[in-house]
């Protein structure tokens, strides 16, 4: 099954990024201030394969699936990590 993922970042040098499963509201702003510049937030979408069995918690943010050792609960970050390190049912796609 595929997801997709909403990207955070900014054009800054250590600046923070974040994932989530839903992506912001149109007229939400998100800035970042380094050196006496502020940056704004850039959001792009990234295409996941994950399990069959998921299912996107929307309410609590979390991706809930059946894993080896029984239910598993993973956030945004947890699932890009699994799709960047090929682990097992999770892959990184083409949003």
């Amino acid at each position: 099954m595929q997801i997709t993922l909403y990207r955070r970042s900014y054009a800054a040098s250590g600046a923070p990024v974040s994932l989530t499963f839903n992506p912001d509201h149109a007229g939400q702003r998100h800035t970042f201030t380094a050196d006496g510049r502020v940056y704004e937030a850039r959001q792009r979408p990234v295409a996941v394969t994950v399990p069959d069995d998921a299912q996107v918690d929307e309410l609590k943010r979390v991706l809930r699936w059946r894993g080896s050792s029984g239910a598993v609960v993973s956030t945004a970050q947890e699932v890009y990590d699994f799709a960047r390190a090929g682990e097992r049912g999770f892959n990184l796609g083409k949003a």
